[in-house]
């Protein structure tokens, strides 16, 4: 019976943990080439703005750019719409990490935390042809 009340207790321990969370939801952006450049897209984004603006180079350190938005200047959000790299240089044979912040604003021009996107992928060439596969993808 004891063994039963401390394992309840535990279990409802580990699970209020996460009810009033306040990080930002976590999710998968999209990879893909679109003409002769990487396009990184949303699935689904509900008014937000970028925060912060992240890519780099995994294994390279010195390969960054970090890019913070002032509230209310950072770009818009939208559904499956290519997102700005800000010039950056993705080169093939190598692998990055592209991931976003994002703010809501408000009706009452207050700010709360959006979401957070990320993709990881890798960029190569095939036939002349450049491609990028989301490394953490479950489909081939």
């Amino acid at each position: 019976m004891m063994k039963s009340i401390i394992l309840f207790i535990s279990v409802l321990f580990l699970a209020s943990c996460h009810l009033n969370d306040t990080r930002p939801e976590n999710h998968r952006a999209n990879v893909s080439v679109v003409g002769d450049g990487i396009c990184v897209s949303l699935p689904d984004t509900k008014n937000e703005s970028i925060s912060l603006l992240s890519i780099n180079e995994i294994g390279n350190s010195k390969n960054v750019l970090e890019k913070q938005f002032a509230i209310g200047n950072g770009p818009k959000l939208y559904s499956n719409k290519c997102l700005s790299n800000s010039a950056f240089s993705f080169e093939p044979g190598k692998s990055y990490v592209f991931s976003i912040n994002a703010i809501r604003i408000k009706e009452d021009h207050t700010t709360e935390n959006g979401n957070s996107y990320s993709v990881t992928f890798s960029v190569w060439v095939d036939k002349g042809e450049l491609k990028v596969k989301d490394i953490n993808s479950l489909s081939p």
